[in-house]
């Protein structure tokens, strides 16, 4: 269901959601959002990607732009016991390379955030990664 309604910005950007809608799309404390802004168009999409009690990272990864490099580093995530909650790939012009960027949950991991990185490292097709806490 689709819902309109305008909505008054209170001091410091803050904006009210009415509480009915509020709860059914998740808006609770201690839940994660991804806020995607487009300021030429002033405008903002945001979508909910985690319920409160996640541990969530932020990777980025610079690969070899080839077949099957989205599957080894998606594949080394889910061995790691990470889940994925958003991911976006972009291919870097004329360098023959891509970027991969991921909101991943580690909150079941069995690694730690070090061993994360150095594991992503061991894939081939990997230039450079990056882990940041969220």
């Amino acid at each position: 269901m689709r819902e309109y309604f305008i909505v008054k910005v209170k001091e410091n950007g803050k904006l009210e959601i009415p509480l009915e809608f509020a709860y059914e799309i998740g808006l609770i404390e201690g839940a994660y959002f991804l806020v995607e802004l487009d300021t030429d168009l002033k405008e903002m999409h945001v979508e909910r990607v985690a319920l409160p009690g996640k541990k969530l990272v932020e990777i980025e990864v610079i690969v070899e732009d080839k077949p099957g490099v989205l599957a080894k580093v998606s594949g080394t995530l889910g061995r790691l016991g990470m889940n994925i909650l958003f991911n976006e790939a972009e291919e870097l012009e004329s360098l023959g390379l891509s970027a991969i960027v991921a909101i991943v949950d580690v909150s079941q991991a069995n690694v730690s955030i070090d061993e994360l990185k150095k594991e992503l490292e061991k894939i081939q097709e990997v230039r450079e990664v990056k882990v940041i806490e969220i």
